[in-house]
């Protein structure tokens, strides 16, 4: 048997007590682990389309329709109306 490096130990931990929380049932990580990837063997477009998703390099063209549907253009003068905002929130400034 191979051993993996686990970087974030504290996180399996974490979902093994919400899976004990809500199962009654402990697992052991090896366990878990073991599960996870049957599952998303299972699941495996699934889990692919994740990880596009969460790689994905935008087109200039995306950004441009991104920005067309949820951008609202206030009208002149409010161009630097996000660094008024944040002088005033984070620098107590008036």
């Amino acid at each position: 048997m191979s051993s993996v490096k686990m970087i974030d130990k504290e996180k399996l931990d974490r979902l093994a007590a919400k899976i004990l929380l809500r199962t009654g049932k402990k697992y052991t990580q090896q366990e878990l682990l073991r599960l996870c990837v049957q599952f998303t063997d299972e699941k495996l477009d699934e889990f692919i389309m994740k990880l596009s998703h969460a790689s994905r390099i935008w087109t200039k063209e995306e950004i441009k329709q991104f920005k067309d549907k949820f951008v609202i253009d206030f009208g002149e003068g409010t161009e630097n109306l996000s660094e008024e905002v944040d002088k005033i929130v984070y620098d107590g400034e008036e």
